[in-house]
């Protein structure tokens, strides 16, 4: 700041000394015929004809800076830059909304949907004509799977010796293989059976005596020989059956009331497993 306002007082004292100059010492034109006295030194001619340029002096002082100039006109618009993308710009305003597009080609068929609730019922149809007479077939009757029997007396037993004891009141007959009028068990399905045989005799009378026999051959007593009780006797077996054996209860005491009746005693057979 010193400096620029130091140089520009020296500018202005430059300026002062060349205007008193000219002001003090003015100069006469000559004319080019005139005869050109010689100057003295310090003469006014002397200072307005000059000599040969002489050495080039040192460079002046600079000058104050001039104002800023006038803005310049735009230029034309440069070529694109290479520099990277900038961020994304905020979501415009949406448009408006266009016109329909023409309709596109028909797809395929779709699946088939889910099936729907059942309508209502229809009205009833008029009665069909009778039908033509069917071919006789004959069908093989299937075995039951289930084979099973349980019976016992209604009375006291009384009988001779090779009598069979029947066995009247039923509990169960699965598969009707036991006749409660005959006392006998026919196997209708072949296999595996159990039987089982209970007897109670009663205080008085022949003491209680059985066997549980198959077809024509004993494979079991049951024997009480306890007088003046109500004791109880049983014994049972696993048996192989084929179709058309006969199991059934034969007495082997003599003649007379030997069994107690009701759930005293009793008669049961089972299908374990067929074959």
């Amino acid at each position: 700041m010193i400096f620029q306002v130091g140089v520009r007082l020296i500018a202005l004292l430059m300026s002062v000394h060349l205007l008193l100059r000219a002001v003090y010492h003015p100069c006469i034109a000559q004319s080019s015929d005139a005869e050109i006295p010689p100057f003295s030194k310090g003469s006014c001619c002397g200072a307005c004809f000059q000599g040969p340029a002489g050495a080039a002096g040192q460079p002046g002082i600079p000058g104050v800076p001039g104002q800023n100039g006038q803005p310049g006109s735009i230029g034309q618009r440069g070529e694109p830059g290479l520099g990277l993308p900038g961020p994304k710009g905020d979501t415009g305003d949406r448009g408006q909304k266009g016109q329909q597009g023409e309709p596109g080609v028909e797809g395929l068929i779709g699946q088939p949907g889910k099936l729907g609730p059942t309508g209502p019922n229809g009205e009833k149809g008029e009665k069909g004509g009778k039908g033509e007479p069917g071919e006789s077939t004959y069908v093989t009757p299937i075995p039951p799977s289930v084979i099973a029997f349980s019976a016992r007396l209604s009375n006291h037993f009384t009988g001779n010796f090779g009598d069979i004891i029947i066995f009247d009141n039923l509990q169960t007959n699965i598969g009707d293989a036991y006749n409660s009028q005959t006392g006998v068990f026919t196997c209708s399905v072949a296999g595996v059976y159990f039987f089982s045989v209970t007897v109670t005799g009663l205080p008085s009378g022949p003491r209680p005596s059985a066997s549980l026999d198959m077809n024509s051959e004993s494979i079991f007593y049951v024997h009480d020989n306890h007088a003046g009780y109500f004791h109880q006797s049983s014994n049972s077996a696993v048996l192989l059956l084929t179709s058309g054996d006969t199991i059934r209860v034969v007495n082997r005491s003599g003649r007379g009331q030997s069994i107690h009746k009701s759930a005293f005693s009793s008669f049961s057979g089972f299908l374990i497993q067929s074959m």
